[in-house]
């Protein structure tokens, strides 16, 4: 809805896919994406951050990576982290299932989530509960404020 809204590209920023390369391989790809203007990144360094430590074959960035990383993106990106309680999680997982994370990790990933985020120094971070507000009031609150 935002991306209709606004007009800006979708990309994946980060991805199963984009984590089987090498670490310095990773770390090119989001130095690339720091030079993108108006665009929506649907996950980035921080889903990295979450997802390879559960993946024992998964490329990471390091801390410098990403705070570097952060800096590149200064005045110019927002995080937008979109989440939910437990049962919340837990009714969407049962009802679309997914390919990749099983249950349990997925409520383990939450928590990794916000472990990441605490981290992030050099951008705002705005969370949103998807259990409380709609997609609509969403995005309405980001063309509002962001």
């Amino acid at each position: 809805m935002l991306s209709d809204i606004t007009e800006f590209k979708i990309l994946k920023g980060s991805s199963f896919q984009h984590s089987k390369c090498t670490q310095d391989e990773l770390f090119e790809k989001f130095l690339e994406f720091t030079k993108m203007d108006n665009v929506i990144f649907d996950r980035f360094t921080y889903c990295n951050e979450v997802y390879a430590e559960m993946y024992d074959d998964f490329a990471m960035l390091s801390d410098e990576q990403r705070r570097f990383i952060e800096r590149k993106m200064k005045d110019k990106a927002t995080i937008i982290y979109l989440y939910a309680d437990d049962k919340v999680l837990e009714q969407r997982f049962n009802n679309r299932g997914d390919d990749y994370v099983s249950l349990d990790k997925l409520k383990y990933a939450k928590g990794k989530y916000e472990e990441a985020l605490h981290k992030v120094e050099h951008l705002e971070v705005v969370k949103f509960d998807t259990g409380k507000m709609t997609t609509k009031q969403i995005v309405e609150n980001i063309l509002l404020n962001y």
